[in-house]
C-alpha cells in the first residue's frame, strides 16, 4: 500500500463522484495512468512528476509501478460505509484519506488583470526557450522558416495560420486548424496536441471568450489522437495545467528573472518535447510570421544573462 499526498481537485470529484473503475492504461517509471470506465484518464504519479490535471502524487520513487500489469483492474474500496479510502490498482492500493487537495486552475482573472506585464516578459521567456530548444520540438515555429524544415514542421506552421484565422473568429478557420494540428507527430502525447495545449492556455489568459474557443478545438481534435493527449486536450480546454506551468504564469507576472528562467526550465523538462511544444503554441501568437503588430524585446540586462534573440520581432494575433 502505498500513501497519496495530493490529488487534484477534478480526479478527486471524479473518485467521490459515484460508480469509478477501469483499468491500467499505461506504466512509467514515474506514473501508471488508469482509464474510466467511460474514458477519463487518471494519473498516480511520484513527486518527480508532481501535481498535474491529472494527478494523484503518492509517496514513492522510480519503479513504484514496477510490478502493476497493463490492464489489470481498477476499482476503489472503502470501509465501514466510509467514503472509499482505497484506490485499488491490480494488487496496489493506494490510501486517499490523507491527500490535501491541489486546483489545477490558475486564478486566470487574476493573471488576465496582468496581461500587460506578462506581455513584457515574453521576449525574455522567447529567448530562455530557444536557447534551451530540445532537438526535433517546435520551437522553431518561433523563428523564420527555412527551406529545410521538417514535414511535421511545415505541417504545424500551416495549421498554425488557420488558427490564428479561428482566433479572429473564423470557426472554420479554426477547426481546420485544430484537425491540423491534432495527432500531428509521434508518441503518447504528439507535438501537435502539446501545441493545442499551450494556445488554449494564452486563450484563458488573453482571449475575450476562451471557454467557447477551446471547447470548439477540443471537440475537434481530443477524438484524432491519442487517449492520453486527448484528456491533456480537454484539462487544458478547462483552463487547467501542471504545477510548472503555475509556476511559469506566477513568474511571468510577478517574478524575478531568475524565476522565469528557474520555471521555465521545469516546464521544458516535460517528456521528451512536450513542454518546449506547449511554450511554442502559447508564444506562437506573439511570433506568428503572419502577425504583424510588436511587442517589447527582453531588457538588455535579461538578455546578457541568457543570451540575444534572433532578430524577428514579436508579433500578436
Amino acid at each position: 500500500m502505498v500513501v497519496a499526498r495530493s490529488i487534484s481537485r477534478p480526479v478527486r470529484e471524479r473518485l467521490h463522484g459515484g460508480r469509478f473503475d477501469g483499468r491500467v492504461l499505461a506504466v512509467f517509471e514515474h506514473a501508471c495512468d488508469l482509464i474510466t470506465h467511460d474514458g477519463d484518464v487518471v494519473a498516480l504519479v511520484t513527486s518527480q512528476v508532481g501535481d498535474g490535471p491529472l494527478n494523484v502524487v503518492v509517496d514513492g520513487g522510480a519503479g513504484l509501478f514496477a510490478e502493476v500489469n497493463l490492464g489489470a483492474p481498477v476499482t476503489l474500496g472503502g470501509r465501514g460505509g466510509v467514503t472509499p479510502p482505497l484506490l485499488c490498482v491490480g494488487n496496489l492500493e493506494v490510501g486517499l484519506e490523507r491527500a490535501t487537495v491541489w486546483e489545477p486552475c490558475p486564478d486566470w482573472e487574476a493573471l488576465r488583470s496582468q496581461r500587460g506585464a506578462i506581455v513584457s516578459r515574453l521576449p525574455l521567456l522567447r529567448t530562455l526557450c530557444l536557447s534551451c530548444a530540445p532537438a526535433g520540438s517546435l520551437l522553431a515555429l518561433l523563428e523564420a522558416p527555412q527551406p529545410d524544415d521538417a514535414p511535421v514542421l511545415s505541417a504545424a506552421r500551416e495549421a498554425a495560420e488557420s488558427l490564428r484565422l479561428g482566433w479572429e473568429g473564423n470557426l472554420e478557420y479554426l477547426r481546420e486548424g485544430a484537425a491540423g494540428l491534432a495527432g500531428l507527430g509521434s508518441g503518447l502525447t504528439p507535438a501537435g496536441d502539446d501545441f493545442l495545449t499551450g494556445v488554449m492556455l494564452w486563450a484563458w489568459l488573453a482571449h475575450p471568450t476562451p471557454g467557447p474557443l477551446c471547447r470548439t478545438l477540443v471537440k475537434v481534435a481530443a477524438p484524432r489522437t491519442t487517449t492520453l493527449s486527448a484528456a491533456f486536450l480537454r484539462a487544458a480546454g478547462r483552463g487547467e495545467c501542471g504545477a510548472a506551468w503555475h509556476a511559469l504564469l506566477a513568474a511571468l507576472s510577478a517574478g524575478t528573472d531568475t524565476e522565469i528562467a528557474a520555471a521555465t526550465r521545469e516546464v521544458l523538462a516535460h517528456g521528451a518535447t512536450s513542454g518546449a511544444d506547449s511554450l511554442t503554441g502559447f508564444l506562437y501568437p506573439f511570433y506568428s510570421p503572419s502577425s504583424s503588430a510588436t511587442q517589447p524585446r527582453a531588457s538588455s540586462s535579461s538578455l546578457a544573462r541568457v543570451g540575444r534573440p534572433s532578430s524577428s520581432q514579436p508579433a500578436i494575433w
